[in-house]
């Protein structure tokens, strides 16, 4: 199965240069854990509620002044529309992740794909054999 028919397509972005508060009220907003940040359609990072904690709150950094660029995961990895979901979950295995952006051809954003999502559909998959 490819990652294209596992993946959410509505995915809630950041600019590198939004306050991490007002990422942090888009993730509560809409319910997620994270937040792709994007540049000219292309993902260039992604900051998680972990981060937020981790990089701001225990470190006790200005909540207002501290921009989304300065606490991101930059060295993100995505997974390609037309991946495997076996092979994407493997990388995600091997770096520890639980959240893949997800690309066309052009590096282009187009949804994101989760460990969750992944195990709802193994789970789906096994419920009907």
């Amino acid at each position: 199965m490819h990652i294209r028919k596992i993946k959410k397509k509505r995915v809630i972005t950041a600019n590198p240069n939004d306050s991490v508060v007002k990422a942090a009220k888009l993730m509560d907003k809409n319910g997620v854990g994270c937040v792709v940040v994007v540049m000219n359609k292309k993902p260039v990072g992604i900051l998680t509620d972990r981060d937020i904690a981790v990089r701001v709150v225990a470190r006790k950094a200005d909540l207002n002044r501290t921009k989304v660029k300065d606490v991101m995961t930059a060295s993100i990895i995505t997974g390609e529309d037309s991946q495997r979901a076996a092979d994407l979950v493997k990388v995600m295995q091997d770096h520890g992740i639980r959240r893949v952006p997800t690309v066309n051809k052009k590096g282009e954003l187009t949804g994101i794909i989760t460990l969750d999502d992944i195990l709802y559909m193994i789970g789906m998959r096994l419920s009907y054999t």
